[in-house]
């Protein structure tokens, strides 16, 4: 057989035979798309039997024909490769497996084809051969799911992309609108600077939220909230606690019975900032507090002036410059007693200008203290407001100096003195009925204005002229009474012929001027008058506004001049 003809059969044998033992390494198979495969009818390939059997076993060798077995020549071995046609391209390749086909040239020798083989089916098969037949490699096989786009069911990367971003944007507006909802994550604390207590819990509450109160002195807002923790618009974790502060009005603290420096301790941190304190006599020991204004337990802003009263021992009050009446009430105030005398000093009428111990001296519970006054100075004896104004003592013995005796003396229920001093010309009468010449009693002796009882009111009872030496009845002779008595303020003046009063009573030869007024805190009232003719008598009295307050003047014509008039002419 000729080279050339062993080169024809060589390429002939390209095609899978029947008869031969074919070697398939795995790592050499070509890689072959099921779809561009060439369908090969086995009976259409030359020296193919279509009854042969074909295992595919990518670890084993490929026999084609069970019944057909080649020889191999050990010394002699052909690598066919795969030729490509002119203008042909590498697909071809891939389609057309590479077949090792053992041969003899290389020996020289001719050695039996393909057919001779199978005329001698009983030749000897030398193993040694097939380990020197290069195998090919296993031919993979693309799976339908990786497979390229020519596969029709095979899912789109961009639509698993488009699957994935679409769960994504799902799941992110789940979780956004459910936080934002507050579903999860906490909650917003609501904001409740300014209402109550009650409100601010019946907001928070319903939330979930626990509430805790603190209690902040304040002068403003009392009862509101005024701060929070978290604040409003706060969202908070899984912790829903909120603490609020409300605000409480100051109130002064139990304070009597401490120290002074303990008080005013507790008043400054109640926030007090207006402290004053004042000192009063006590038998407690010394810088207890006595008593506090405002009271215990009352409200308070913080600039409010908070009084504390503070014990020391007794001494006597600073009173000089205050009226006699206010330092007469200092001094009892100060656990001490009083009396008055009167000073060659010059000053204010009442007015005290020193004390007896001098003040700031320590004394004893119950000491007197001896207020000093300027001594009064009576105009002369028909200057009747003046005796309100001077000690009964002193008055007393001022109208002895002045030639008046004391011709019937007692003291009235009220404890005000009842005295009738005379001189022959005038009479003065000490009594609570001024307006009347009752008397209190017939005594004689000391005068109760001696033994200190007071005035309660005065009577002056004496001839026109020798009060005033015009003293007519008119008015012009009203007016000068009133001057010598030292009277003023003239309300209203009645004459027997406009007297006004629902009583019957006789006027026959009946002639008078009555007149009264009203001078400081005394009604003060002057009669002229004359009965048939008789010389003209003056009566002048005065007593407290207080002496005549519920008196029925309704059959006077509600008029005190009437009243008096009539009283003393006709009585009562």
């Amino acid at each position: 057989m000729e080279d050339s003809e062993l080169d024809k059969d060589a390429m002939q044998v390209e095609q899978p035979d029947p008869d031969a033992t074919q070697l398939v390494d795995p790592g050499d198979a070509p890689d072959i798309p099921p779809d561009d495969a060439p369908d090969v009818d086995p009976g259409d390939a030359p020296g193919v039997d279509s009854d042969a059997t074909v295992l595919a076993d990518s670890d084993a060798t490929h026999l084609v024909d069970d019944e057909a077995t080649r020889r191999v020549d050990p010394d002699a071995t052909q690598l066919a490769e795969p030729s490509t046609p002119e203008g042909g391209s590498d697909d071809v390749q891939d389609e057309l497996p590479t077949i090792v086909v053992p041969h003899a040239v290389s020996s020289g020798q001719e050695g039996p084809d393909g057919i001779d083989a199978m005329d001698d089916p009983y030749a000897p098969i030398n193993d040694a051969d097939f380990t020197r037949v290069t195998p090919y490699a296993p031919v993979a096989i693309d799976s339908p799911v990786t497979a390229d786009g020519k596969h029709r069911g095979r899912v789109r990367p961009w639509a698993v992309v488009l699957v994935v971003v679409a769960l994504l944007a799902a799941a992110a507006f789940v979780v956004k609108y459910t936080y934002e909802n507050e579903y999860w994550g906490g909650k917003t604390v609501p904001d409740v600077v300014g209402k109550t207590e009650t409100e601010a819990r019946s907001t928070l509450s319903p939330l979930g939220f626990s509430v805790t109160v603190n209690e902040v002195l304040s002068d403003d807002n009392v009862g509101k909230v005024v701060s929070m923790d978290p604040q409003a618009g706060t969202r908070t974790g899984d912790d829903l606690a909120v603490t609020i502060t409300v605000a409480v009005s100051r109130t002064i603290p139990s304070v009597v019975g401490l120290s002074q420096a303990d008080a005013k301790t507790a008043l400054l941190n109640e926030g007090a900032k207006n402290i004053t304190i004042v000192y009063k006599n006590s038998s407690e020991a010394e810088g207890t507090v006595l008593a506090v204004s405002p009271d215990e337990g009352e409200a308070f802003v913080s600039t409010d002036q908070i009084t504390l009263t503070v014990s020391q021992p007794f001494k006597v009050p600073d009173v000089v410059g205050l009226s006699l009446t206010d330092a007469e009430k200092a001094i009892q105030d100060a656990g001490l007693e009083y009396s008055v005398s009167y000073s060659d000093k010059t000053g204010d009428k009442n007015v005290v200008l020193s004390t007896s111990p001098d003040a700031g001296t320590e004394v004893s519970e119950g000491s007197t203290v001896t207020l000093y006054v300027p001594a009064p100075k009576l105009s002369d004896a028909y200057h009747i407001s003046e005796y309100f104004d001077i000690e009964p003592a002193d008055l007393d013995s001022y109208l002895s100096k002045q030639g008046y005796s004391v011709s019937s003396t007692g003291v009235f229920s009220s404890g005000d003195a009842y005295a009738v001093y005379t001189n022959g010309t005038a009479t003065i009468t000490i009594t609570d009925t001024p307006e009347s010449a009752d008397a209190a009693g017939t005594g004689t002796g000391t005068s109760a204005l001696a033994g200190g009882k007071p005035v309660g009111g005065v009577r002056l009872q004496a001839s026109a002229p020798s009060v005033a030496s015009d003293a007519a009845i008119s008015s012009d002779g009203l007016a000068s009474v009133m001057s010598a008595c030292g009277l003023s303020n003239l309300v209203s003046s009645r004459t027997s012929d406009s007297v006004q009063t629902s009583r019957s009573i006789d006027k026959t030869g009946l002639s008078f001027i009555c007149g009264y007024g009203q001078q400081g805190d005394y009604v003060w009232s002057v009669l002229l008058g004359s009965l048939n003719g008789s010389s003209a008598t003056a009566i002048v009295t005065i007593a407290p506004k207080s002496h005549y307050d519920g008196l029925d003047l309704s059959e006077y014509g509600n008029d005190l001049a009437s009243y008096i008039a009539i009283t003393n002419f006709y009585g009562k």
